[in-house]
């Protein structure tokens, strides 16, 4: 009786032990301080070196500044941060008139290097390539391809248009090549010359076709979804979204009839969201030809205007700015209900899941 008492207390000592280690092994350990939660970006005014980068806890109940000096001796990250772009656990943050990029871990925000690009616009990735977009207004419009691996140059893509939003598409890249002029009266108002959609075999680094669109307005964001670009183009009347297949350089277009001054195109659970020039949030499935659904009229900010939307984890994220003051950040439900507002630097322009 002894004898099986105890084979019985070993065997019992052995499984809390193999217990024990499971769990052990089981723990989590956290990546970072900004594992989780929005990191988002903040441009500044311009040539005032403003740029930065806060970041808002995953449960809304905390916001955090300025977490590229935070991490990394008080620097100072530059002028206009005009977005960032994410491969593997490197955070790649595009300062547009410092004429840099600065790369650090997307979950601690500690420098690992930085690289010159002129005047970089947007970033994508696509195999071992990233591919960044140079815009400088006077003249000189490119597709800048690097090594991903060590950011060497590889190639250089010129164009005689504008080179902004670039994303890819299977083994395409995609980049928004239209252009815009201003009326020299006032209100100063953007008008189109130029509206074209370039893709960019990304196995061989060539232009493989350029693509017109067919409304008169001007082409103001780009996404990538479903294996497809959708492009947004908008006027002072109607606006369109495009669904280009970057193989076949086909399109489809679906008119957004009197929804004035679109802008903003994200993606997120199948649906395409876009605003309105009037603070109007909209939703439209990609493969629907109906007129969009309008979820919710936000109120307007004093002396801000919209200039960021995105859509993370079933909840809006929105900013109002005016780039001489603080921006205000909303997150509201998907029907509309404020959910939680935060004041953060001048010029937030971007929200993204970290």
């Amino acid at each position: 009786m002894k004898i099986k008492n105890l084979f019985a207390s070993v065997f019992a000592a052995s499984l809390l032990f193999m217990i024990a280690c499971k769990d052990d092994n089981d723990v989590i350990v956290s990546k970072g301080a900004y594992e989780g939660g929005i990191l988002v970006s903040v441009e500044g005014g311009f040539n005032k070196n403003q740029g930065e980068v806060s970041y808002i806890t995953p449960d809304l109940a905390s916001m955090s500044e300025n977490i590229f000096a935070a991490n990394n001796n008080k620097q100072v990250l530059g002028d206009v941060l005009q977005t960032l772009g994410f491969k593997n656990d490197k955070a790649y943050l595009v300062v547009n008139n410092s004429n840099k990029v600065e790369v650090v871990n997307r979950y601690s925000f500690q420098k690992l290097t930085t690289f010159q690009v002129e005047q970089p616009r947007a970033i994508a990735f696509n195999g071992n390539n990233m591919y960044i977009t140079t815009n400088n207004f006077f003249g000189k419009y490119a597709l800048n391809v690097f090594n991903a691996a060590n950011n060497a140059p590889v190639k250089t893509i010129t164009f005689d248009r504008y080179a902004e939003k670039v994303v890819s598409v299977g083994n395409y890249v995609v980049v928004q090549t239209d252009g815009s002029a201003y009326e020299t009266t006032e209100p100063y108002a953007e008008i189109p010359s130029g509206h074209t959609i370039t893709t960019v075999n990304a196995g061989t680094n060539a232009i493989e076709k350029t693509i017109t669109l067919t409304d008169d307005g001007i082409i103001r964001d780009m996404v990538s979804a479903n294996g497809y670009a959708y492009v947004l183009s908008s006027g002072k009347k109607d606006s369109y979204i495009y669904e280009i297949d970057a193989a076949t350089g086909s399109f489809k277009s679906s008119k957004l009839a009197n929804v004035a001054n679109a802008d903003k195109l994200r993606f997120a659970g199948g649906n395409l969201y876009f605003m309105d020039g009037s603070r109007g949030v909209y939703t439209k499935a990609t493969t629907s030809t109906a007129a969009p659904t309008k979820l919710f009229t936000y109120p307007s900010t004093e002396n801000l205007y919209p200039y960021a939307l995105d859509i993370i984890d079933g909840k809006i994220y929105i900013a109002d700015v005016n780039f001489n003051s603080s921006s205000k950040v909303m997150v509201y439900s998907m029907t509309g209900s404020l959910l939680k507002s935060f004041s953060m630097g001048n010029g937030v322009s971007g929200f993204y899941k970290n």
